[in-house]
């Protein structure tokens, strides 16, 4: 009888991890897409609409901005002398 139950299909079986890597697998995906979205809005935006890409302004969202917001300035605007 050991090697007839081989043949036949097992009992499926999921435990709680594997449920949970399931639903952080789809709200990963969700997530991802919502960020594509965002990020390609604009060229999704003139797919649709007929325009070209080089017509609207399309902002790099990848640049990275060499000024520091944070900062000291290099002049001194004191009065002081």
């Amino acid at each position: 009888m050991n090697l007839f139950r081989l043949l036949v299909k097992p009992d499926l079986y999921l435990d709680p991890g594997s449920g949970s890597m399931l639903i952080q697998i789809i709200i990963a995906a969700l997530l991802g897409a919502g960020v594509a979205i965002r990020v390609f809005w604009k060229n999704i935006k003139a797919f649709f609409t007929g325009k070209k890409t080089s017509d609207i302004y399309a902002e790099d969202p990848t640049l990275v901005l060499d000024d520091d917001p944070t900062a000291v300035p290099l002049e001194s605007t004191s009065t002081k002398e």
